[in-house]
């Protein structure tokens, strides 16, 4: 078995930008070689450090499958049916990305559950923000397989593991009500053991009959509500995310809103995207 007190040790004397230091073991109750790493980011490794690693099984050479290299290159994101909404920085779309089933599925799972919604780390429920809420719980619904299949979609897209994606944040909007402008990258986090929202995967679940698109005023760019469609965008500098730099480069101009509901109703779920394990610390109550 892996002895992960010493290698916690061992990362604490690691700092710079990008430092790895990489351990191999095998899990003998799971009879599964694994490499693991710690990766500090740009700044030393001050948290707690073995939720700074990512651990994944090993293959016969030895190397990891799965390291996150960064974002997929756009190339082979039109490859999977991307269109390109916006270059530089790029946000792609996938039309028809979720099925009429999935969407059912998500909706009568978050009926039941929506609260009024919140903003950032302190979960204020001010006057900016007047939907509703459902978050879909990765331990309650751990073992569904409509949402693993649709998470392993993601991951195809953005070679993040699930650990690093926080739980279906399921929105819904009634007329007159919307989200005003806001960055979905939040500083609180960038200290913290998963790192900040480096990136979002948004989905549509309905046609909105009037109202509810999403406006990144920045770049003089609308997207209109539409059923199963989703989009990609990254909320820090695109090139800076290339090199496997994750903090202290939040992009601003990733500023954007979800413009006022005029007629119907529109339903909207968030993926945001850590690159580290979010959820392990998350459900451990290690986040703040």
């Amino acid at each position: 078995m892996l002895d992960l007190q010493a290698a916690a040790k061992e990362c604490k004397h690691l700092s710079g930008c990008r430092a790895v230091t990489a351990f191999v073991g095998t899990d003998f109750q799971k009879n599964q070689e694994y490499e693991f790493r710690f990766v500090t980011g740009i700044k030393p490794c001050t948290a707690d450090p073995e939720y700074r690693t990512v651990l994944l099984p090993a293959d016969s050479k030895g190397s990891l499958r799965g390291q996150w290299g960064g974002p997929v290159p756009l190339e082979v994101l039109a490859a999977q049916g991307a269109t390109l909404v916006r270059e530089n920085p790029p946000i792609a779309k996938f039309d028809g990305f979720l099925s009429d089933d999935e969407i059912q599925h998500i909706m009568e799972l978050a009926r039941p559950r929506f609260v009024r919604s919140t903003t950032g780390m302190t979960y204020d429920s001010g006057d900016s923000r007047t939907s509703e809420t459902a978050w879909l719980n990765a331990q309650q619904d751990s073992n569904d397989a409509i949402l693993a299949n649709i998470t392993a979609r993601i991951t195809e897209l953005t070679r993040l593991p699930h650990e690093h994606m926080e739980p279906f944040q399921v929105v819904r909007y009634q007329a007159g009500q919307f989200f005003q402008g806001h960055q979905d990258y939040l500083d609180a986090q960038e200290e913290q053991v998963c790192g900040g929202r480096v990136g979002t995967f948004f989905m549509y679940l309905n046609d909105v009959p009037e109202g509810g698109e999403t406006h990144f005023s920045k770049w003089d760019l609308t997207i209109t509500p539409r059923k199963g469609l989703a989009l990609l965008w990254w909320n820090v500098n695109y090139t800076a995310l290339q090199h496997g730099i994750f903090g202290g480069t939040k992009d601003e101009d990733a500023w954007h809103q979800s413009l006022p509901v005029v007629e119907g109703e529109k339903w909207v779920v968030n993926r945001w995207l850590h690159p580290y394990d979010f959820l392990t610390p998350y459900f451990e109550g290690k986040l703040r």
